[in-house]
């Protein structure tokens, strides 16, 4: 029991120092995954925004753009595409919304506006339910490797201890001392 314990105890401290180098890596590239504002003025940009990022191109490309700054504009329509796969989805008030911002930006007539929000909104709904699979396969996978993780630790270490207590002979490959052959 012992044996098993101090091996559960490797295993957490090596699963917590992994855990801590994956932190601190993944804060060190937060400033790669998002986009930035530039130096003097903070980013409106959204979190989930690099996960649509292309369905918000296609939701404001234009044949002639006028000159202006579509960056607020853009965040707000990735907010407003991320309620899509919400359990309400997208509003009808949220929907006219972009409709009106898209026509506005594009220059497009209000029908053709609304199909390309139809479209954008449901393809990027799909993004976000295929990212949420994603996550939740990763999760899984994660976990079950730590289950098993704690599970050969345990025994290595049981196995371990009944070798170092002579119960058991160690196996030929873990027995430096004695040549190894053929018997």
């Amino acid at each position: 029991m012992r044996d098993g314990l101090h091996g559960l105890l490797v295993w957490a401290l090596a699963t917590l120092l992994t855990a801590l180098i994956g932190l601190a890596t993944a804060q060190s590239l937060t400033r790669l995954g998002a986009p930035s504002g530039g130096q003097a003025e903070p980013s409106t940009s959204v979190g989930g925004e690099n996960l649509i990022a292309f369905d918000l191109d296609r939701l404001f490309r234009a044949e002639r753009r006028p000159n202006a700054d579509l960056e607020y504009p853009r965040a707000e329509a990735a907010r407003i595409l991320l309620t899509t796969s919400s359990h309400r989805g997208m509003q009808p008030e949220d929907r006219a919304y972009l409709v009106r911002l898209t026509a506005t930006a594009t220059g497009l007539a209000q029908p053709d506006a609304e199909r390309r929000v139809d479209e954008v909104a449901a393809r990027a709904k799909e993004n976000i339910s295929r990212a949420r699979r994603s996550a939740v396969v990763i999760a899984f996978t994660a976990g079950a490797a730590a289950l098993l993780g704690a599970a050969a630790s345990w025994f290595a270490a049981c196995a371990g201890g009944r070798i170092r207590d002579g119960e058991a002979p160690p196996h030929a490959w873990l027995d430096w001392g004695r040549p190894m052959g053929r018997t």
